[in-house]
């Protein structure tokens, strides 16, 4: 009897541990991944960096005219340094003139010897992704095209980019910018970027200018009473997911390129993303491969992932408590300096999230003050470690939760003896 009693319990308890783990694993949703048509791509929290899908995200490619962000990038710092204003007005020279009305390139027609705003000729750079615009910034920046190229290379390493090159201000090869065309480089030489490099790129284009959003959101401008149509086939497509929106941010097309773009979009107005397509089908010019592509993607990202708050001045599962050995208290819990996201499948909760230390903590000696640095958490979810874009990006700086006053002589020296024992 008493037999029977302990298996009945046993198999009760088996289908207890078995109905938990059913539950437990009911309440995380994988989403399989998205098959995307494209040579690469890649999607990334527009903040953080964190990585939510790549495809041989790392490899450089031709970007065609995905460089101008790059361009306007340059621009805005200059701005931001007050050695170039929006109202600044940009002469336009005789190969400019020429190249703005060349047959097969996007352009507004420019006139030799006439002048144009820093402000409009950056708007005719994203909205009809006007190539002599966009070159004709390049040389009011830098002086000559070589000098720019050169300062966009020189740019790219500080953002932590240093796979790819770039060749001019457009994207186009070094052979159709005609007589601005690089001297002892290659007819076809295209500027050259992985998909990671151009979300990176994108990264801090829109936190160093975000209301660049306010050009790219367009879906036509004018251009000294000239109407642009923009490119983005996404804008105003309300078929993302319920209250997905994109904003942004850039297409670029050659025949070594394919085509591509670089989305922007946002739910509901928060938790921006940033998706990067290189390489769709190009059949025609108003193919929308990259543009289904990235809906795809999109469309993805938000339905199987959660954003999962990380506030301030918390504490993270797996930074155990910081040792401060003179103190008036021994320990002391390590917080998160600054609130932090993380996107996990749906259904993950924040105590999933754990971290732990990227090199040894920091020894601390008191008198310590609250905020004091501790460290740098990295973050896993199930074991598996979150991935972002950028160098030092994931880095999570950990800081005391509170002030700790040494101790007096007399404690000190007494755990000095213990310590000898």
């Amino acid at each position: 009897m008493k037999h029977r009693v302990r298996f009945l319990i046993a198999l009760v308890g088996f289908f207890c541990v078995l109905a938990l783990s059913v539950n437990a694993d009911a309440k995380t949703k994988v989403i399989p991944e998205p098959t995307i048509a494209a040579k690469s791509a890649i999607a990334v929290d527009a903040d953080s960096g964190q990585i939510l899908y790549q495809k041989n995200a790392n490899k450089p490619r031709a970007i065609a005219s995905i460089s101008k962000l790059m361009t306007v990038y340059i621009v805005h710092q200059q701005i931001k340094a007050n050695k170039l204003a929006w109202n600044d007005k940009v002469k336009i020279s005789a190969e400019l003139a020429k190249l703005s009305t060349a047959s097969g390139l996007t352009n507004v027609s420019l006139t030799a010897g006439k002048a144009y705003s820093v402000r409009q000729l950056v708007n005719a750079t994203l909205v009809e992704s006007a190539n002599a615009a966009a070159l004709a910034l390049g040389q009011k920046v830098a002086g000559t095209a070589t000098r720019f190229a050169a300062l966009m290379n020189k740019t790219a390493h500080q953002i932590g980019i240093h796979d790819g090159h770039f060749y001019n201000a457009s994207g186009l090869t070094n052979k159709l910018t005609g007589k601005l065309a690089l001297k002892h480089v290659n007819a076809s030489a295209e500027n050259l970027l992985s998909a990671s490099d151009i979300a990176l790129l994108a990264q801090k284009l829109l936190q160093t200018f975000p209301r660049v959003i306010d050009i790219t959101k367009k879906t036509s401008s004018t251009f000294y009473g000239t109407t642009m149509t923009g490119h983005n086939q996404l804008l105003g497509n309300h078929n993302l997911g319920q209250g997905v929106r994109v904003d942004g941010l850039k297409t670029g097309t050659s025949d070594k390129a394919g085509a591509s773009f670089v989305g922007s979009a946002t739910a509901n107005g928060h938790h921006r993303i940033i998706t990067v397509v290189l390489g769709a089908r190009n059949k025609s010019a108003s193919d929308p491969a990259r543009f289904i592509q990235t809906a795809k993607l999109m469309k993805w990202v938000y339905a199987a992932h959660q954003p999962i708050k990380l506030s301030a001045k918390t504490g993270i599962t797996g930074i155990g408590k910081a040792q401060i050995p003179d103190g008036k208290q021994t320990t002391v819990l390590p917080v998160v300096k600054t609130t932090h996201w993380v996107w996990a499948n749906n259904g993950t909760s924040a105590k999933q999230i754990r971290g732990q230390y990227v090199k040894k903590p920091a020894k601390l000696t008191s008198p310590t003050k609250k905020g004091t640095y501790v460290g740098y958490a990295q973050l896993s979810i199930n074991g598996k470690r979150l991935q972002y874009i950028g160098h030092s990006a994931g880095k999570l700086m950990m800081v005391t939760n509170q002030s700790v006053k040494k101790a007096n002589f007399f404690v000190r020296l007494w755990r000095a003896i213990l310590r000898l024992f």
